[in-house]
Protein backbone atom coordinates (compact mmCIF):
# COMPACT_ATOMS: atom_id res chain seq x y z
CA UNK A 1 0.00 0.00 0.00
CA UNK A 2 1.12 3.31 -1.23
CA UNK A 3 2.43 6.27 1.63
CA UNK A 4 -0.23 8.80 2.28
CA UNK A 5 1.47 11.90 2.09
CA UNK A 6 0.08 15.56 1.85
CA UNK A 7 2.27 18.20 1.15
CA UNK A 8 0.83 21.75 2.12
CA UNK A 9 3.52 23.88 0.42
CA UNK A 10 3.33 23.84 -3.52
CA UNK A 11 3.52 27.06 -5.88
CA UNK A 12 2.01 26.23 -9.55
CA UNK A 13 2.21 28.80 -12.43
CA UNK A 14 0.61 28.36 -15.61
CA UNK A 15 3.45 30.73 -16.75
CA UNK A 16 7.28 30.27 -16.32
CA UNK A 17 10.04 32.65 -15.02
CA UNK A 18 10.48 34.63 -18.98
CA UNK A 19 6.58 35.23 -18.67
CA UNK A 20 6.04 32.44 -21.51
CA UNK A 21 2.73 30.96 -21.35
CA UNK A 22 2.42 27.44 -20.90
CA UNK A 23 -1.22 26.29 -21.34
CA UNK A 24 -3.09 23.49 -19.39
CA UNK A 25 -0.26 22.46 -16.83
CA UNK A 26 -2.58 19.75 -14.74
CA UNK A 27 -1.29 16.83 -16.83
CA UNK A 28 2.06 17.55 -16.26
CA UNK A 29 1.70 17.78 -12.34
CA UNK A 30 0.11 14.95 -12.10
CA UNK A 31 2.40 13.33 -13.88
CA UNK A 32 4.84 14.43 -10.93
CA UNK A 33 2.16 13.40 -8.62
CA UNK A 34 1.74 9.61 -9.89
CA UNK A 35 5.88 9.14 -10.35
CA UNK A 36 6.22 10.12 -6.68
CA UNK A 37 5.68 6.58 -6.00
CA UNK A 38 3.23 7.91 -3.21
CA UNK A 39 -0.42 8.65 -2.01
CA UNK A 40 0.67 12.20 -2.59
CA UNK A 41 -1.85 15.01 -2.38
CA UNK A 42 -0.88 18.97 -2.79
CA UNK A 43 -2.12 22.17 -1.47
CA UNK A 44 -1.17 24.62 -3.86
CA UNK A 45 -1.32 28.30 -4.28
CA UNK A 46 0.17 30.85 -6.97
CA UNK A 47 3.73 31.38 -8.35
CA UNK A 48 5.82 34.18 -9.27
CA UNK A 49 3.48 35.34 -12.46
CA UNK A 50 0.31 35.42 -10.41
CA UNK A 51 2.08 37.28 -7.26
CA UNK A 52 3.31 39.65 -9.44
CA UNK A 53 -0.01 40.73 -11.24
CA UNK A 54 -1.21 40.66 -7.84
CA UNK A 55 0.50 43.58 -7.03
CA UNK A 56 -0.55 45.31 -9.74
CA UNK A 57 -4.22 45.31 -10.19
CA UNK A 58 -7.15 43.91 -7.80
CA UNK A 59 -8.86 41.99 -10.42
CA UNK A 60 -5.92 39.64 -10.40
CA UNK A 61 -6.41 38.43 -7.16
CA UNK A 62 -9.25 36.47 -8.19
CA UNK A 63 -8.14 35.61 -11.18
CA UNK A 64 -5.14 34.39 -9.39
CA UNK A 65 -7.15 32.04 -7.28
CA UNK A 66 -9.65 31.53 -9.79
CA UNK A 67 -7.04 29.96 -12.03
CA UNK A 68 -6.01 27.45 -8.86
CA UNK A 69 -9.48 26.74 -8.77
CA UNK A 70 -9.45 25.48 -11.66
CA UNK A 71 -6.63 22.72 -11.56
CA UNK A 72 -8.41 21.54 -8.25
CA UNK A 73 -11.55 21.23 -9.79
CA UNK A 74 -10.34 18.65 -12.14
CA UNK A 75 -7.84 17.06 -9.75
CA UNK A 76 -10.56 16.36 -6.44
CA UNK A 77 -8.65 14.27 -4.00
CA UNK A 78 -5.20 15.02 -5.37
CA UNK A 79 -5.28 18.92 -5.51
CA UNK A 80 -6.75 21.35 -2.51
CA UNK A 81 -6.47 24.78 -2.73
CA UNK A 82 -4.50 27.73 -1.14
CA UNK A 83 -6.14 31.22 -1.05
CA UNK A 84 -3.53 34.08 -0.96
CA UNK A 85 -4.43 37.63 -1.17
CA UNK A 86 -3.07 40.97 -1.30
CA UNK A 87 -4.02 43.82 1.91
CA UNK A 88 -3.09 46.50 -0.40
CA UNK A 89 -6.74 45.38 -2.43
CA UNK A 90 -8.51 44.28 0.50
CA UNK A 91 -12.03 44.82 -1.00
CA UNK A 92 -10.53 42.35 -3.73
CA UNK A 93 -9.19 40.15 -0.94
CA UNK A 94 -12.13 39.56 0.87
CA UNK A 95 -14.36 38.67 -2.10
CA UNK A 96 -11.67 36.50 -3.34
CA UNK A 97 -11.96 35.00 0.41
CA UNK A 98 -15.36 34.52 0.16
CA UNK A 99 -15.19 33.02 -3.70
CA UNK A 100 -12.35 30.40 -2.19
CA UNK A 101 -13.97 29.64 0.76
CA UNK A 102 -17.78 29.81 0.26
CA UNK A 103 -17.59 28.41 -3.35
CA UNK A 104 -14.49 26.56 -4.02
CA UNK A 105 -13.97 24.67 -0.71
CA UNK A 106 -10.49 26.10 -0.04
CA UNK A 107 -9.08 24.38 3.03
CA UNK A 108 -5.88 26.46 3.30
CA UNK A 109 -5.40 30.62 3.89
CA UNK A 110 -2.02 31.55 2.18
CA UNK A 111 0.70 31.55 1.55
CA UNK A 112 1.02 35.23 3.17
CA UNK A 113 3.52 36.85 1.37
CA UNK A 114 4.77 40.16 2.79
CA UNK A 115 8.14 39.90 2.03
CA UNK A 116 6.97 40.12 -2.03
CA UNK A 117 4.14 42.46 -1.36
CA UNK A 118 5.34 45.11 1.19
CA UNK A 119 2.87 44.62 3.47
CA UNK A 120 3.42 44.38 7.94
CA UNK A 121 1.43 41.00 9.24
CA UNK A 122 0.80 43.44 12.08
CA UNK A 123 -1.42 45.80 10.18
CA UNK A 124 -5.26 46.48 10.57
CA UNK A 125 -5.90 45.21 6.93
CA UNK A 126 -4.48 41.79 7.51
CA UNK A 127 -5.88 41.49 11.03
CA UNK A 128 -9.00 42.13 9.22
CA UNK A 129 -8.25 39.41 6.38
CA UNK A 130 -7.20 36.67 9.28
CA UNK A 131 -10.22 37.30 11.74
CA UNK A 132 -12.15 36.67 7.77
CA UNK A 133 -10.11 33.40 7.92
CA UNK A 134 -11.51 32.36 11.35
CA UNK A 135 -14.45 32.42 10.48
CA UNK A 136 -14.30 30.58 7.76
CA UNK A 137 -11.95 28.03 9.48
CA UNK A 138 -9.07 28.48 7.51
CA UNK A 139 -5.63 28.21 9.01
CA UNK A 140 -3.36 31.07 8.23
CA UNK A 141 0.09 30.09 6.15
CA UNK A 142 2.63 32.94 7.37
CA UNK A 143 5.96 33.22 5.48
CA UNK A 144 8.82 33.13 7.78
CA UNK A 145 12.31 33.33 5.92
CA UNK A 146 13.93 29.50 5.96
CA UNK A 147 17.31 30.90 5.99
CA UNK A 148 17.50 34.28 7.81
CA UNK A 149 20.49 35.18 5.99
CA UNK A 150 19.51 38.78 5.38
CA UNK A 151 17.13 41.26 4.09
CA UNK A 152 14.00 40.43 2.42
CA UNK A 153 11.90 42.72 1.09
CA UNK A 154 10.69 45.41 3.57
CA UNK A 155 12.19 43.64 6.45
CA UNK A 156 16.00 44.72 6.97
CA UNK A 157 15.73 42.29 9.74
CA UNK A 158 15.36 39.54 7.76
CA UNK A 159 13.26 36.02 9.31
CA UNK A 160 13.72 37.71 12.52
CA UNK A 161 11.99 40.97 11.64
CA UNK A 162 9.14 38.88 9.56
CA UNK A 163 8.55 36.21 12.75
CA UNK A 164 8.24 39.76 15.14
CA UNK A 165 5.99 41.09 12.92
CA UNK A 166 4.09 38.15 12.48
CA UNK A 167 3.90 37.34 16.57
CA UNK A 168 2.73 40.77 16.84
CA UNK A 169 -0.27 39.70 14.57
CA UNK A 170 -0.46 36.49 16.83
CA UNK A 171 -1.16 38.72 20.00
CA UNK A 172 -3.77 40.52 18.16
CA UNK A 173 -5.53 37.06 16.40
CA UNK A 174 -5.21 34.87 19.06
CA UNK A 175 -7.59 32.80 18.30
CA UNK A 176 -6.66 31.87 14.77
CA UNK A 177 -4.23 28.27 14.00
CA UNK A 178 -0.82 29.35 12.03
CA UNK A 179 1.05 27.88 10.05
CA UNK A 180 4.82 29.09 10.18
CA UNK A 181 5.75 28.00 6.25
CA UNK A 182 9.24 26.33 5.40
CA UNK A 183 10.67 27.79 9.03
CA UNK A 184 12.69 24.26 9.11
CA UNK A 185 15.43 24.27 6.15
CA UNK A 186 18.58 24.51 5.06
CA UNK A 187 22.33 22.87 6.06
CA UNK A 188 22.62 25.27 8.33
CA UNK A 189 24.32 23.34 11.86
CA UNK A 190 25.58 24.43 14.79
CA UNK A 191 23.06 25.73 15.32
CA UNK A 192 20.50 25.52 12.81
CA UNK A 193 18.42 27.98 11.84
CA UNK A 194 15.32 26.72 13.37
CA UNK A 195 16.99 26.84 16.77
CA UNK A 196 16.72 30.88 16.71
CA UNK A 197 13.26 31.53 15.57
CA UNK A 198 12.15 28.45 18.11
CA UNK A 199 13.91 30.61 20.95
CA UNK A 200 12.39 33.90 19.57
CA UNK A 201 9.15 32.32 20.24
CA UNK A 202 10.10 31.01 23.68
CA UNK A 203 10.92 34.11 24.44
CA UNK A 204 7.89 35.72 23.62
CA UNK A 205 4.92 33.09 24.40
CA UNK A 206 7.07 31.07 26.85
CA UNK A 207 6.38 27.93 24.72
CA UNK A 208 5.09 26.77 21.43
CA UNK A 209 2.03 27.80 21.00
CA UNK A 210 -0.82 25.23 20.84
CA UNK A 211 -2.42 27.04 17.69
CA UNK A 212 0.82 27.38 15.71
CA UNK A 213 2.37 24.65 12.81
CA UNK A 214 5.65 24.55 11.88
CA UNK A 215 6.75 23.25 7.99
CA UNK A 216 9.78 21.12 6.87
CA UNK A 217 11.12 22.21 3.83
CA UNK A 218 14.48 20.64 3.59
CA UNK A 219 14.14 17.16 5.27
CA UNK A 220 17.91 16.42 5.14
CA UNK A 221 18.47 20.01 7.15
CA UNK A 222 20.18 19.66 11.10
CA UNK A 223 16.90 21.63 11.81
CA UNK A 224 14.72 18.73 12.01
CA UNK A 225 16.55 17.54 14.62
CA UNK A 226 16.41 20.62 15.84
CA UNK A 227 12.47 20.84 15.41
CA UNK A 228 11.82 17.50 16.72
CA UNK A 229 13.48 18.01 20.53
CA UNK A 230 11.50 20.68 20.48
CA UNK A 231 8.27 21.08 18.43
CA UNK A 232 5.29 18.60 19.79
CA UNK A 233 5.71 16.28 17.26
CA UNK A 234 1.23 16.89 16.16
CA UNK A 235 2.24 20.39 15.19
CA UNK A 236 5.27 19.37 12.38
CA UNK A 237 4.01 18.95 8.86
CA UNK A 238 5.49 18.64 5.26
CA UNK A 239 5.68 21.73 3.35
CA UNK A 240 8.51 21.74 0.82
CA UNK A 241 7.87 24.61 -1.21
CA UNK A 242 8.00 22.54 -4.34
CA UNK A 243 7.73 24.36 -7.40
CA UNK A 244 7.27 24.96 -11.22
CA UNK A 245 9.46 27.35 -12.35
CA UNK A 246 11.59 24.84 -14.22
CA UNK A 247 9.80 22.53 -17.01
CA UNK A 248 7.54 21.39 -17.93
CA UNK A 249 8.56 18.25 -17.53
CA UNK A 250 8.26 19.52 -14.27
CA UNK A 251 11.24 18.49 -11.78
CA UNK A 252 10.44 15.54 -9.49
CA UNK A 253 8.81 15.77 -6.02
CA UNK A 254 11.16 16.46 -3.44
CA UNK A 255 13.76 18.58 -5.34
CA UNK A 256 14.97 21.01 -3.12
CA UNK A 257 13.47 24.92 -3.15
CA UNK A 258 16.10 26.41 -5.20
CA UNK A 259 17.47 23.09 -7.24
CA UNK A 260 16.88 22.53 -10.34
CA UNK A 261 17.95 18.87 -11.18
CA UNK A 262 17.49 15.38 -9.43
CA UNK A 263 21.50 15.39 -9.77
CA UNK A 264 22.06 18.27 -7.45
CA UNK A 265 19.58 17.00 -4.71
CA UNK A 266 21.42 16.58 -1.60
CA UNK A 267 19.52 13.25 -1.01
CA UNK A 268 17.06 10.73 -3.21
CA UNK A 269 13.72 13.58 -4.14
CA UNK A 270 10.83 11.73 -3.72
CA UNK A 271 8.75 10.35 -0.79
CA UNK A 272 10.70 7.84 0.31
CA UNK A 273 14.05 9.76 0.64
CA UNK A 274 12.19 12.45 2.97
CA UNK A 275 11.21 9.33 4.85
CA UNK A 276 14.48 8.62 5.18
CA UNK A 277 15.73 11.56 6.39
CA UNK A 278 13.08 11.42 8.71
CA UNK A 279 14.31 8.29 10.45
CA UNK A 280 17.82 9.34 10.64
CA UNK A 281 16.79 12.15 12.73
CA UNK A 282 15.04 10.10 15.05
CA UNK A 283 11.57 9.87 13.73
CA UNK A 284 9.53 7.06 14.86
CA UNK A 285 7.08 5.38 12.33
CA UNK A 286 3.98 6.91 13.99
CA UNK A 287 6.13 10.09 13.83
CA UNK A 288 6.63 10.09 9.97
CA UNK A 289 3.20 9.43 9.76
CA UNK A 290 1.87 12.52 11.68
CA UNK A 291 4.34 14.41 9.78
CA UNK A 292 3.76 12.95 6.26
CA UNK A 293 0.09 13.59 6.48
CA UNK A 294 -1.98 13.06 9.62
CA UNK A 295 -1.07 16.73 11.28
CA UNK A 296 -1.85 18.23 7.95
CA UNK A 297 -5.48 16.62 7.01
CA UNK A 298 -6.38 17.24 10.70
CA UNK A 299 -5.48 20.64 10.67
CA UNK A 300 -7.42 21.00 7.08
CA UNK A 301 -10.21 19.02 8.08
CA UNK A 302 -9.58 16.74 4.71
Amino acid sequence: MARRWLDMHVHVSNYDPEEYFRGDILDDLLEVIEKSGADLRWVISIDMHWINSMKEEPDQVIAANRFVHELVRRAPDRLYGACTINPHFLEASLESMRLCFEEWDFPLFGEMLQYLMDYRMNSDAVVELVRAAVGYGAPVQVHISTSNSGPQGPFPGGGTEQLEDFMDLVERVPEAKYILAHLIGTEQDDPPVVAGYLDQIENRFGKFPDNFWTEIRDFNSPGVVEALQRIPHERIIAGTDWVTRIGPPFPPYGVIFGVETEEEDPYQPGVDGMVECLKRAGASDEVIDRIGCDNAAELLGL
